[in-house]
Formats: structure tokens, C-alpha cells, sequence
């Protein structure tokens, strides 16, 4: 297969650096709302420290 001198990087970098940051700060967003009062003690909170053993 022939490589063709096809620019990729330079005219996509731009959009490759927002989707690192869109996923860091969803990334981040999603950890704050995880740790905030409503959601601590929530059964479907996989952060959450259960006080009684799991039953297998």
C-alpha cells in the first residue's frame, strides 16, 4: 500500500486537544458529583464504602 503525503496532524490537532480536555473535565465533573452529599451513600455509588460484606 502506497503512503500518501496526506497532512493528518497538523490541520487535526486542534480538535484532538478539546476532546482531551472535554474528557478531563467530564472526567473530573463526574468524580466531584460522585463525592458531594446527595450521591455518598448511594447503592449505585461504585466509591462507596459498604459496611457489610458482599454475599457470593
Amino acid at each position: 500500500m502506497r503512503a500518501w503525503p496526506t497532512p493528518f496532524l497538523r490541520p487535526m490537532w486542534p480538535f484532538m486537544v478539546g476532546a482531551g480536555i472535554t474528557f478531563y473535565l467530564v472526567n473530573a465533573a463526574q468524580n466531584a458529583m460522585l463525592q458531594s452529599d446527595e450521591f455518598k451513600n448511594s447503592p449505585k455509588n461504585p466509591h462507596r464504602i459498604s459496611s457489610s460484606p458482599a454475599a457470593h
